[in-house]
C-alpha cells in the first residue's frame, strides 16, 4: 500500500505524548507499507534544528520512502493563528497552514498515486481532504474543541473569548471532518461518546494508545515484586510547555506540594520534560524541587522516582506518560480526568485524587507504605500488559487504512492476533 502520512509535528524527536504515538504508528506502517511522511519540524529560536532533532529526522527518512519536513517558526505560526481567528477561521488550521507543505504533498500525489491518506490531528484534515486517494482516515485521538472549551472555563478576557471562539468554530469543523473521512480514530470510549450524532458515530473507531516503548514484544512480565526506590522522589513527566501540563504543575506546586513537604521534609519533586515555561523554571529551588528541561532519555529518571503524578485539571485522551510510568512499575497518582481517559481501575491500578488534600494524602501513602506502593505498581503494570496491547491497536489502524478488498490479507500477514480480531468482528470499519 502506498500511504501518505500527514502530521502537524513530526516526531523528531519523539518527546511528547502525541509524538510518541505518531512514532509508533510510523514505525509499524513503514515496516509493512510504502510511506510518504509530511509535516512540520520544530526548530529553535533562530530556525535551526537541534542535533537531536536532525538525528531523529535522519532516522525517520530511513524508514520512509520520502519525508517533507517544513520548519515550524512558532512566532510566525502564532501570528497566522490569530489572523485566522480574526478572519472567521480557526487558530488550529491557520497555525499549521503552509503553501510549501501543500505543494510538496500535491506533487507527491501526482507522481505516486496514494492508496490511502492518514491525517494525524485535526490541523491536517483540510490538506488530507485535498489529496486524491481511495481511502482517508483522520486520527484525532481526542476532540481538540473540548480542550479549548475547558480552557475557556478557567480563563479571563481576552483569552476567554479566544478559547471559547476557537472551541465553537473547531467543533463545527470537527463534525464536518467526521462526515468527510472514511473513518476517524479516537483514543478512548470516553472521547468517542462525545460524538452525539449517530451517523457520525458510526464512522468513529476507538484505537487505543501505542508508543515505541509499549509494543507487545517489549512489555515485561509482571513480577512478584517491583523494584521501587526508597528515596521519596515524586516525578511529573511531560512536555512542560504544554498548557494543561503547566497549569497542573502550577496547581500542584501551590496547593499540593506544601502539604507533602510539610509531612515529608526529605521529599523531592522532579519535573521532567522539554521546554519548561518561565513559571515552571522558577519552581526549581536547587534542592527539593528540580526542573530538568529536555533530557536525552526519560527512563533513567523514571527509575529513580518512587511515585509519579499527573495533576492535570484539563485532560483529554490517554496520557501516554502515565502509561510509560506504569510500564516502568511506578505507582501513579492522577486526577479524575486523567483516570477517565486511561480506563484503569481507581484505587487498584492507580490512585485518583481531586482536591489538594486528597492528592497530597495519596502521594504520602505511596511514599510511606511499601505494601501499598507495591500493590499499585504491580496492578498498574498488569493493566498495561493485559489490557492495552498496542500491537492490536496498530493493526486496527492499519485495517482502517486498507481498502476493503485487501483487508483479509492484512489480517493473514499480521498473524494469530489479527485473525482473532477479524473473526470477532472487532475491527470492522
Amino acid at each position: 500500500m502506498k500511504l501518505l502520512y500527514l502530521i502537524h509535528r513530526l516526531p523528531c524527536p519523539a518527546d511528547g505524548g502525541a509524538k510518541l504515538r505518531a512514532a509508533a504508528q510510523l514505525r509499524y506502517l513503514a515496516q509493512r507499507h510504502d510511506v510518504w511522511c509530511a509535516g512540520f519540524l520544530e526548530t529553535g529560536p533562530l530556525g535551526r534544528a537541534s542535533q537531536e532533532t536532525r538525528r531523529s529526522l535522519t532516522g525517520l527518512r530511513s524508514m520512509c520512502r520520502d519525508v517533507a519536513a517544513v520548519p515550524l517558526h512558532e512566532s510566525l505560526a502564532q501570528v497566522r493563528a490569530l489572523a485566522g481567528l480574526l478572519a472567521g477561521g480557526t487558530a488550529t488550521e491557520s497555525y499549521f497552514a503552509s503553501g510549501v507543505l501543500r505543494r510538496r504533498v500535491m506533487q507527491w500525489a501526482g507522481q505516486v498515486g496514494f492508496d490511502a491518506v492518514l491525517a494525524f490531528s485535526s490541523s491536517m484534515a483540510p490538506l488530507a481532504l485535498q489529496v486524491p486517494a481511495p481511502r482517508r482516515v483522520l486520527n484525532l485521538d481526542d476532540l481538540d474543541s473540548r480542550k479549548w472549551a475547558e480552557s475557556a472555563a478557567g480563563a479571563v478576557w481576552p483569552m476567554k473569548w479566544v478559547y471559547r471562539t476557537e472551541a465553537r468554530r473547531l467543533d463545527r469543523r470537527e463534525r464536518r471532518w467526521l462526515g468527510s473521512f472514511d473513518a476517524s480514530v479516537l483514543i478512548s470510549e470516553r472521547e468517542a461518546s462525545l460524538v452525539e450524532d449517530e451517523n457520525l458515530r458510526r464512522r468513529v473507531h476507538v484505537v487505543g494508545p501505542s508508543t515505541p516503548a509499549l509494543v507487545a514484544a517489549d512489555l515485561p512480565v509482571v513480577p512478584q515484586q517491583v523494584s521501587l526506590p526508597g528515596e521519596p522522589v515524586i516525578g511529573f513527566v511531560g512536555a512542560m510547555d504544554y498548557g494543561p501540563n503547566v497549569d497542573g504543575a502550577c496547581w500542584f506546586a501551590e496547593k499540593v506540594w506544601p502539604l507533602i513537604a510539610g509531612s515529608r521534609h526529605d521529599a523531592c519533586w522532579w519535573l521532567v520534560g522539554k521546554s519548561p515555561s518561565r513559571a515552571l523554571r522558577r519552581l526549581d529551588n536547587g534542592t527539593s524541587v528540580r526542573v530538568t528541561g529536555t533530557v536525552p532519555e526519560v527512563e533513567p529518571y523514571l527509575q529513580k522516582m518512587r511515585v509519579c503524578v499527573a495533576p492535570l485539571r484539563i485532560a483529554r485522551g490517554a496520557q501516554i506518560k502515565v502509561l510509560m510510568a506504569m510500564t516502568a512499575g511506578r505507582p501513579c497518582v492522577v486526577t479524575p480526568g486523567v483516570a477517565d481517559g486511561l480506563g484503569a481501575t481507581p484505587g487498584q491500578d492507580l490512585l485518583v485524587a481531586e482536591s489538594p488534600a486528597e492528592f497530597a494524602d495519596a502521594v504520602l501513602r505511596l511514599l510511606n507504605d511499601d505494601h501499598l506502593a507495591q500493590d499499585v505498581a504491580r496492578a498498574g503494570l498488569a493493566f498495561v500488559v493485559d489490557r492495552l496491547r498496542p500491537d492490536a491497536s496498530l493493526l486496527r489502524l492499519e485495517r482502517l487504512l486498507t481498502p476493503a478488498a485487501e483487508r483479509e490479507s492484512v489480517c493473514a500477514s499480521a498473524g494469530t492476533m489479527a485473525s482473532i480480531c477479524c473473526q470477532t468482528g472487532s475491527l470492522q470499519p
